[in-house]
Parts: C-alpha cells; structure tokens; sequence
C-alpha cells in the first residue's frame, strides 16, 4: 500500500529494485556475521517501511536483540562509529 505512482512501484518491487525487510534478511543470514561489529539499516522507505520492521527481520536472520541494530535517519543520518 503506497501511495508512490504505478511505475515507481514497479520498478522498487521489480528484480533490480530495493531489497524488502525479508529478502535484506535472507542476505544477511548467508553472510559470516561471526565478527559482526556493527549493523545499520539504511535506506529505508519512509513512507513504507517502519524501522521496528527493518529491526526485526534483520535481527532474526543472526539472532541479536533488534535493540543492537542501528537505523540510518533518512534526514540525519548515523551517528560515528568506531570500526577495529
């Protein structure tokens, strides 16, 4: 349900379009997260994707607490983190 015109929706939804919440997910669980310092979830639909949702399914795929998850502000960005 969006309210995005037909053409743009078929294109998100189409093979070279945005990952959803769950197919985001099914990448990250063949992934080696064993070292997995940090984990932010970016790039997400304002008007059809809510971050709880991003949270969950990521959080599912390498069972953390979706608390540890980072979400990417759509206007403000992410904070510094330290990598090493």
């Amino acid at each position: 349900m969006s309210s995005y015109p037909q053409k743009l929706r078929e294109r998100i939804a189409g093979r070279y379009g945005h990952l959803d919440n769950g197919a985001a997910s099914e990448l990250l669980a063949r992934l080696d997260s064993s070292r997995l310092k940090h984990l932010v979830a970016a790039h997400l639909s304002q008007e059809n994707n809510r971050p709880e949702l991003a949270r969950a399914a990521l959080a599912g795929a390498i069972a953390c607490d979706p608390g540890w998850i980072e979400v990417a502000d759509q206007d403000n960005g992410l904070g510094w983190r330290a990598i090493g």
